[in-house]
């Protein structure tokens, strides 16, 4: 996967984004996370439809840091969802319902010639 979509204003709001360990959510840093500091983060859960919850974490000097991706791989350009295909199908099966058959029900209503 060459990019991956976030919901972000601007990709550089955020210092670090960290992949989590099965996947599920991609954690966006406010500040660099170092030992002894805190940071407050979002999670972007990117199976579930980008939903977003806060938090802040904390590290010790013995704690393990997160390992930050490359902030050239992330974008907010909206082509790179990865429920893009959802959303066509139900903008496509709204137009059947909201234009072609109505048009379908008056032009019968009315005599016209069908489409």
């Amino acid at each position: 996967m060459k990019n991956v979509f976030l919901p972000v204003n601007n990709v550089n709001d955020y210092a670090c984004y960290s992949i989590s360990s099965n996947g599920e959510y991609i954690r966006a840093y406010k500040n660099r996370p170092y030992n002894n500091s805190s940071s407050s983060y979002i999670d972007f859960y990117i199976n579930s439809h980008y939903i977003e919850v806060p938090g802040t974490q904390s590290w010790s000097q013995y704690s393990s840091l997160p390992v930050c991706m490359d902030s050239s791989v992330i974008t907010n350009d909206f082509y790179y969802r990865n429920d893009m295909p959802g959303i066509l199908i139900m903008f496509f099966i709204m137009c059947i319902f909201c234009f072609y058959i109505p048009i379908k029900i008056f032009s019968k209503l009315f005599k016209r010639g069908a489409l």
